[in-house]
């Protein structure tokens, strides 16, 4: 029978959970976007942001891709790992398994994914044989759905009592929103940028996040922290869009308008919500002082990316034809979007430096 074969596992990692969980063992569980990513895009073979080729992932592990957007680590691996976590792996990874799972807990990131279900759309579609259009990005409503799989999975191999108290010990990140600026309201081709303006579309970005977040308490989550945003006005390609040169104020407004509504929600919810410990992390006033003053901080350069190609700009990936900067960690960005691995460590210290979260683990891990 079924059930005699699946009893011995279920019994099994039932006792593994109370001894883990007894020790103080917990995994995560992460939702955002590229940011965040450790490749889940990989696995959307049709989709425009991937993270497949060389030179993403040169300086981490064997130097090979591996859905990161970055030569190395995410803020969201660097965090994990100064908390002493295990990092949880991409959940369309095919070695994905109830084991896994309780172990190191799952990464729903996706690259180009945002709050809002609209975000990237237009961008990141994929037209069937048989005519249907495949969104090739997972929304954070779509993770959630994902993580609620996870969920019946997880309470079909270990009983309800045991899979309902590890997800309830579980830490959950949320980190999004970037996405929803850059590749939506800020793109007059979506309809979101002529139906809000700047203040009325961070309340409604805000409201959409809210109903999220109440919905991932629902399915059980306690411990959750949201990432903000940085000051995406000044990424690469932000930059490179602007006659000067400079950091795009109007879009840095909207970041830091975002943050400052996304905060006060996260501290409503903690206050409201039986049970939660909800938290806002963010480094906005410190990433931009990176990008102001980057000899401050080892850094000679924080205007281009690191990996480009030629004097073609902009360029929105890395590709294995482009040329890469001499010393990687000088550099604060990697490409168009995303920070280096330099540049991750020092906001993910800082992140928990607000936080007032201890690091357990001062290594680097790689």
């Amino acid at each position: 029978m079924a059930w005699d074969r699946k009893a011995p596992l279920a019994a099994a990692l039932a006792t593994a959970l109370v001894l883990g969980l007894c020790r103080g063992d917990v995994v995560q569980f992460i939702f955002g976007d590229s940011l965040s990513d450790v490749g889940n895009n990989n696995y959307l073979t049709k989709s425009l942001a991937r993270a497949a080729l060389p030179w993403y992932g040169i300086d981490l592990g064997r130097g090979m891709p591996n859905g990161r957007f970055c030569n190395g680590r995410t803020v969201a691996d660097i965090v994990g790992d100064k908390m002493g976590l295990p990092r949880p792996p991409a959940f369309l990874d095919p070695a994905l398994d109830a084991d896994t799972i309780f172990k190191n807990g799952v990464n729903y990131a996706s690259g180009g994914g945002g709050i809002l279900n609209e975000t990237s759309s237009l961008f990141l579609l994929h037209l069937t044989l048989n005519g249907i259009l495949q969104i090739q990005r997972f929304s954070l409503y779509k993770q959630i759905e994902l993580f609620q799989g996870t969920q019946a999975f997880m309470r079909d191999k270990i009983g309800k009592a045991a899979a309902d108290k590890f997800f309830g010990e579980g830490y959950y990140v949320v980190a999004m929103g970037a996405n929803d600026f850059i590749n939506n309201y800020l793109l007059p081709v979506y309809s979101d940028s002529w139906t809000y303006n700047g203040d009325t579309f961070v309340k409604y970005m805000v409201s959409t996040l809210e109903a999220q977040l109440r919905l991932l308490h629902a399915l059980g989550a306690r411990r959750l922290t949201f990432f903000g945003l940085g000051p995406m006005g000044c990424i690469p390609l932000q930059r490179y869009l602007t006659s000067s040169g400079g950091c795009q104020a109007s879009t840095n407004k909207l970041a830091r308008s975002f943050n400052t509504q996304a905060g006060a929600l996260l501290e409503r919810l903690s206050t409201s919500l039986p049970n939660a410990t909800f938290r806002f992390g963010e480094a906005y006033d410190y990433f931009q002082d990176i990008i102001d003053r980057p000899y401050m901080y080892g850094f000679n350069n924080s205007r281009a990316p690191c990996c480009t190609l030629g004097r073609i700009r902009p360029t929105l990936t890395c590709t294995p034809l482009s040329t890469l900067c001499k010393d990687r960690s000088k550099y604060v960005f990697w490409d168009e979007y995303h920070p280096t691995d330099r540049a991750n460590e020092l906001i993910a210290l800082e992140t928990l430096r607000k936080l007032n979260i201890t690091v357990v683990n001062n290594g680097t891990s790689s």
